[in-house]
């Protein structure tokens, strides 16, 4: 089975850390640790650290020059990563590191070069990674800066201490640090080697997940076939969801590369939307402005660069509790289709129900489907999720006077009565309480048959029921192979019957 490893524990942003908490006395501290000021030179610019310690106020970097601060990070820790030419035009460039606390995240790089004023070219999340690196890649021009893509951190049943990242890679494009990371196959498979030169579940994962990036689905699952019983179990539990998960890998700065703000909060999905084999990237953008909102575009290469459609589809942005900008609309899954190219299911929370869509994209236009296989599908799978949203929202830890608690129940009413018509085409045990439903979500849709009058979904879904001890929203479940049989009929595609079968190959089975 899979062996335990030690955590990536970052050891030098940490141990300054461990000092202060050790040496801080058992009660709560009243005043603030005094400020600790350094300074350093890079070019031309001072860079000043004021370090308070882990607690209030936020340490801080500044960029100055002559008395006049440029750019500003601040954090509860900060630092100063390097000084040094990457781009190779004589000007040096600083890398500037916020990281946020916590036992191994979150760190964010920020690059800028040194010029009158600074240009800011690069910032990266870099999650549980503590530095970008600089490194000459492509044997040509600037540097590129090698990065972490932490995307599988606990996923999987995995624990952080078996987690491993995909590398990211940036390139110097068009006058700023984008990310680039599948223009180097060749990178990505030695490091991918490197990483499972001693097989773990991570390693194991990372290999799996650059042979389907770099060589395409079908070689990933031959190698998995090869692995031994317990990862070859798990790849074939998880990879549907695997290859969903990687859809978007390396595509996210398309947008930026295309012109847009390089700082916009975006989702999206990769494929083949406008021909086999031709990889784009359906993209839903927050604008910018008080009252932003988002749209969906299409991103595809057009020669070395990248081009954006149209606006497909204008949405609101509602706000967390924070004030951060929250998506209503956001591309969920492709769908592979018989002649090669894919369709598109987008998520849609406007309502306050979820509902799924499926659509077909082109380079100037989304057209939703409707006498489609995929469309029957997507009715089922939003009806379920809707229901198990509402079950599980009763459960959420807010206050409610006696109205808003009839409210929830009137809205999970409705949905056991827009649900309760799919149980005649269920197949299996008897027993499907639908007012449980407390968990219903899907990681991933397949169409294993899609002819003219039949076809058939194979979709990977958690599925979890409340019980009298249930007293949270987040509702546990299992995960299940949720087939869909369809036919046309004269009055259009219609499912014919859907099967619940559990789905083995965890990497700790009871």
């Amino acid at each position: 089975m899979t062996r335990p490893r030690t955590p990536l524990l970052l050891a030098s942003a940490l141990s300054p850390l461990l000092s202060l908490l050790l040496a801080a006395p058992a009660a709560a501290q009243t005043t603030p640790t005094p400020v600790k000021a350094s300074s350093q030179t890079c070019g031309a610019y001072t860079l000043t650290l004021r370090e308070n310690g882990f607690g209030d106020p936020l340490d801080r970097v500044t960029l100055s020059r002559g008395g006049v601060t440029h750019a500003t990070v601040e954090d509860t820790m900060v630092g100063v990563d390097w000084c040094r030419d990457v781009t190779g035009d004589g000007v040096p460039e600083v890398l500037l590191a916020g990281f946020s606390g916590g036992a191994h995240c979150c760190f964010t790089h920020t690059l800028y070069s040194l010029t009158s004023p600074p240009r800011r070219l690069l910032t990266a999340f870099s999650a549980h990674s503590e530095t970008l690196e600089a490194r000459q890649l492509d044997g040509r021009g600037p540097l590129e800066l090698v990065g972490a893509d932490w995307r599988f951190a606990y996923g999987y049943g995995m624990s952080f201490a078996e987690s491993a990242p995909l590398p990211a890679v940036y390139s110097f494009l068009n006058g700023r640090y984008v990310e680039n990371t599948r223009a180097f196959p060749g990178f990505l498979q030695a490091e991918a080697r490197h990483m499972n030169a001693d097989p773990f579940s991570g390693g194991v994962l990372v290999e799996y997940a650059t042979r389907a990036v770099t060589q395409g689905d079908a070689s990933a699952d031959t190698w998995a076939a090869t692995q031994p019983a317990p990862f070859r179990a798990w790849l074939a539990n998880y990879g549907p969801d695997v290859r969903q998960d990687l859809s978007d890998f390396g595509l996210r700065d398309w947008p930026t590369r295309a012109g847009m703000n390089a700082d916009a909060v975006r989702s999206g999905v990769g494929g083949a939307f406008t021909a086999p084999g031709t990889r784009a990237y359906l993209a839903v953008i927050v604008g910018a402005g008080r009252d932003p909102v988002a749209t969906l575009r299409l991103f595809q290469p057009s020669g070395a660069d990248i081009t954006a459609s149209p606006a497909l589809l204008t949405v609101p942005v509602t706000r967390d509790s924070y004030g951060e900008p929250r998506l209503t609309v956001w591309p969920a899954v492709t769908v592979r289709r018989a002649n090669g190219r894919d369709d598109v299911l987008l998520r849609d929370a406007r309502s306050g129900s979820v509902r799924y869509a499926a659509y077909r994209v082109g380079s100037a236009a989304l057209t939703e489907l409707r006498d489609d296989p995929l469309a029957a599908t997507t009715a089922l799978l939003s009806d379920l999720s809707s229901l198990a949203g509402h079950v599980a929202s009763q459960y959420r830890s807010a206050p409610r006077t006696a109205a808003q608690t009839a409210e929830v129940q009137r809205r999970i009413d409705a949905a056991v009565t827009c649900a309760r018509p799919w149980l005649d085409a269920r197949r299996g045990p008897a027993d499907f309480p639908l007012a449980r439903l407390g968990n219903f979500t899907f990681g991933s849709v397949t169409l294993a048959r899609d002819s003219a009058t039949q076809a058939q979904a194979v979709i990977t879904t958690t599925v979890g029921f409340t019980d009298d001890r249930t007293d949270s929203e987040y509702v546990s479940g299992e995960r299940h192979t949720l087939t869909v049989n369809l036919g046309r009929a004269a009055q259009g595609w219609q499912v014919t019957d859907w099967t619940f079968t559990p789905r083995s190959g965890e990497l700790y089975e009871d």
